[in-house]
């Protein structure tokens, strides 16, 4: 008896498996915007730190996000990427929306990395979860 209360209180999480093709594209935009942010902390106040100059950043990583929630959408019991890729998302828009109001002050670029690093920090951690099987 004791035994069936056990394993009917334990849950089984079903996840797809790992996805080297959506790894690959996360590490390839998690760098584009390393680099962004590092471009941002450097022209802070200077003619080329405005949204206009930034537009291509923003245009590629929103195909970039784009293309992996489709795939990630495409995969059976994704949802936990699924839901991380559209937070992620979220962040670049509002990013957008910010870097709209004017440049970025190099306060503002550290804590907004900080930011996406952490989010991309739990991208990679659960696709290397479904990697190696933990």
């Amino acid at each position: 008896m004791a035994t069936v209360l056990l394993l009917s209180s334990c849950s089984l999480v079903s996840i797809s498996p790992y996805d080297s093709s959506a790894d690959k594209a996360i590490t390839k935009l998690h760098k584009q915007t390393a680099e962004f942010f590092a471009d941002s902390a450097n022209v802070a106040n200077e003619p080329g730190c405005g949204y206009p100059h930034h537009l291509p950043f923003y245009q590629n990583s929103k195909v970039s996000i784009s293309g992996l929630l489709v795939r990630a959408n495409a995969m059976v019991d994704n949802h936990l990427t699924v839901s991380q890729l559209k937070l992620l998302s979220s962040s670049y828009e509002n990013l957008a929306q910010l870097h709209q109001l004017g440049c970025f002050i190099p306060a503002q670029v550290s804590e907004l990395w900080m930011s996406f690093d952490a989010s991309f920090s739990a991208i990679f951690r659960l696709e290397l979860a479904k990697k190696y099987g933990r």
